[in-house]
């Protein structure tokens, strides 16, 4: 038994003399200009962002942990195959907004960007044509009550019906923004009073507002295989915190097939796991270059789209109190609802626009 000790301590010491600390180096790329905006034919002003990439996270994302990224100091214009430009002046966190709100994007005119650097480089984007795209038919909801996570509660989908013109190759792009019922669980709103939100008698802040919530996710369909029939497609996710209307809009636009072939392929390349080991993966090559060096492009994508839109009241009017403070009053924040939740307006009032929109009551 003694001997068989030993000779288990012998190879232990022998294995752990074997074991070396490996440093994993970080990869990193080179900083590239990066650029994303789009001109449509809904009314200006346009945005345009430039910034430049930081450490690594993945071929497309920039880094936003500080402004360093961000370019400040940059000449951007857009222009038109007529000759007629507008220029776009930076607002701020690398944004540049365009200047001349008479310049609107029109269906069979083609655009391009044109992006003059301090350091003296000239970046343009590939020509993007305006395509028509046809109008939001109607829209569907369906009530998920599947959805609870750790960050958001069950959730309506919201799908955009439409037809695709028969005959020609079409791409589309959906996005939507909605302002969300919220509520607070209130608190003292004025230093000393011991009065709590909730009771809108006994206090001056509220405890009910309308969240404004935009849905970022990358939306893409292709035409291939269902070219001349009616498309179905989940365009908007809203979750459900509370009882009370939520104000919804969705976008439908076209884009180009290389517009479209750039974000499948950022999708593919957002959605990939994998290990520090893994190779690295091939950027994500969008349509904006050096204007006397080809091999010099940046990221990122800039597009020239056709859009329409719908515009939908949901009243839930089947959600009961109780039952929201059970599944969502993990959401339920202390504080001035308009205060806690960023984007928020008062719940009294409509969003400005929305006094004709016709109201979906949901049973």
């Amino acid at each position: 038994m003694k001997r068989n000790l030993i000779t288990y301590l012998a190879v232990f010491l022998f294995l752990a003399s074997c074991v070396h600390q490996v440093t994993v180096p970080i990869r990193t790329v080179p900083s590239q200009l990066v650029v994303e905006g789009w001109i449509t034919t809904d009314s200006a002003p346009y945005t345009i962002k430039l910034s430049y990439s930081g450490p690594f996270t993945n071929t497309y994302e920039v880094s936003q942990d500080t402004g360093k990224y961000f370019i400040t100091d940059a000449r951007v214009t857009i222009a038109d195959d007529l000759g007629d430009s507008t220029p776009c002046n930076w607002v701020g966190s690398g944004n540049y907004m365009s200047a001349d709100p008479s310049f609107i994007g029109t269906i069979g005119r083609t655009y391009i960007l044109k992006i003059y650097l301090s350091n003296g480089k000239t970046y343009l984007s590939k020509p993007e044509t305006i395509y028509p795209v046809p109008p939001i038919d109607s829209l569907t909801l369906v009530y998920d009550s599947t959805w609870i996570t750790d960050v958001r509660p069950n959730q309506f989908i919201i799908s955009a019906h439409t037809h695709d013109p028969p005959g020609t190759r079409n791409y589309y792009r959906w996005t939507a923004a909605a302002y969300i019922a919220r509520k607070s669980w209130g608190g003292s709103c004025i230093p000393g009073l011991p009065v709590l939100c909730g009771d809108p008698f006994s206090c001056l802040c509220f405890a009910l507002c309308d969240q404004y919530v935009p849905e970022n996710d990358i939306n893409l369909l292709s035409d291939q295989l269902i070219n001349g029939h009616e498309i179905i497609q989940p365009a908007c996710y809203i979750p459900i915190y509370w009882f009370g209307k939520d104000f919804v809009q969705i976008n439908q636009y076209s884009i180009s097939e290389n517009v479209y072939s750039f974000w499948e392929q950022y999708q593919a390349q957002t959605n990939r796991t994998g290990s520090i080991l893994d190779p690295l993966p091939a950027p994500v090559i969008g349509n904006i270059y050096n204007a006397i060096d080809s091999t010099d492009i940046a990221l990122g994508i800039f597009s020239a789209s056709a859009g329409t839109s719908k515009r939908w009241i949901i009243a839930p009017l089947n959600l009961q109190q109780y039952w929201l403070e059970d599944i969502a009053g993990e959401f339920i924040q202390p504080g001035d609802c308009q205060l806690t939740y960023p984007g928020a307006i008062p719940d009294f009032t409509d969003p400005p626009g929305w006094e004709n929109v016709p109201e979906l009551k949901v049973y």
